[in-house]
Parts: C-alpha cells; sequence; structure tokens
C-alpha cells in the first residue's frame, strides 16, 4: 500500500485562514506591520505570526486587531465557512414546469434551488396568462414568500382573500391551504420563495 502524505492537521489550516485575513485586512487599511501593533498594542512578531498562520491568536488578539483596523472581527471568519450549494439562473433562463388542467394555468419557472443542512429553498416565477378556472388549492410545509410584479390577482389564503398588484408581497405559514382565486388582468406575474424542512 502506498504512503499517503499527511493532511494539514485542520487547525494549522484554520489558522492559516484567519491568518490571510488579517493580512487582507491590514492590506486594505493601508497600514503596515507597525502602525497596527502600535494601535492594537499587539507586538509586531505576534502579528507576523499571526498573518502566517503560525499561531493560533486568541479572540481577544484578534479583536484588538479588527479594533485597530476598524473591521468586524468575524471579517476574519469568513474564510472559513464552507459554501454547500449556490444557485444562479440567469436572466431569461430556468427550468419551465407546466401544470395543464381545469384547476390550473400557471406556468411556472423555477429559478433557484438550494439545500443544505436540514433546509431546502426554491424559488419560481410564476406567471397567469390565462383565466383563474375553478380554485387551485395549495398546501405544503414551509413558510413562502410571494412578491407580486405584474397584472391584478385576487389570492385566497385560508379564510382570508387579498388584492395583489405589482409591489405586494405576502408571506405566509404555506401549510394553509392557499391558492389564486380570480384573475383580474389578463396577465399576471409574481415570484414565489418557499423554504421548508429538507
Amino acid at each position: 500500500m502506498q504512503d499517503q502524505p499527511p493532511a494539514m492537521p485542520q487547525k494549522q489550516g484554520l489558522d492559516l485562514l484567519v491568518g490571510l485575513a488579517v493580512r487582507a485586512a491590514r492590506s486594505q487599511a493601508g497600514m503596515t506591520l507597525a502602525e497596527l501593533s502600535t494601535m492594537s498594542g499587539v507586538s509586531t512578531p505576534m502579528i507576523s505570526k499571526i498573518e502566517r498562520g503560525q499561531v493560533s491568536a486568541s479572540l481577544n488578539t484578534l479583536n484588538a486587531l479588527a479594533g485597530a483596523m476598524k473591521v468586524p472581527i468575524i471579517n476574519f471568519f469568513a474564510g472559513t465557512v464552507e459554501i454547500n450549494e449556490v444557485s444562479l439562473v440567469r436572466a431569461g433562463e430556468g427550468v419551465t414546469v407546466q401544470r395543464v388542467g381545469s384547476t390550473y394555468g400557471h406556468s411556472y419557472k423555477q429559478l433557484g434551488h438550494v439545500a443544505t443542512g436540514n433546509q431546502e429553498l426554491e424559488s419560481y416565477l410564476i406567471t397567469l396568462d390565462k383565466p383563474v378556472a375553478g380554485t387551485p388549492i395549495f398546501q405544503h410545509t414551509g413558510i413562502e414568500i410571494m412578491h407580486f410584479l405584474e397584472g391584478d390577482l385576487s389570492y385566497r389564503i385560508g379564510e382570508e382573500v387579498y388584492h395583489l398588484t405589482a409591489g405586494d408581497t405576502l408571506t405566509f405559514d404555506a401549510s394553509v391551504p392557499h391558492g389564486p382565486v380570480h384573475s383580474n388582468s389578463a396577465h399576471a406575474k409574481f415570484l414565489t420563495v418557499i423554504s421548508k424542512p429538507k
């Protein structure tokens, strides 16, 4: 069996990421090591070791450096956060889903989907080009946000009916039955974002 090279210890990797962030902040602030040392009360050799990832700086030390450079201390840890999933849909793109039938006249275009940990988020651009026929009822887990972009629509959530025009936003518990009641214009368009347990 071939020997594998030893992996970089996680702690050392973390120290280096924090150190690089400190160096970047100092560079952006236009400060020399000596100037930062004077302003923060942290010795020049210590700052140098922190920037090279050679030591684990205490939170008090990092806080002193952040204060001297007038940046939030959290900035030093931004590089340690792993980005699990990103969804980007360019203008005019997206996955189109058409639901047809007596109760559906919606055109759905999925704009994004991200799932991380135990949470899931979906976004859709929904267009109604036909009069609402019947009473479409939707009900699912999670929280839903609807931002109305174009047209004029009556929309039911539970027993309440809301009159929506461009610029209006509804936020509601999606486990409550909901759906359009009447389209008051030839064309309606709105953005829907759904956050729910994975």
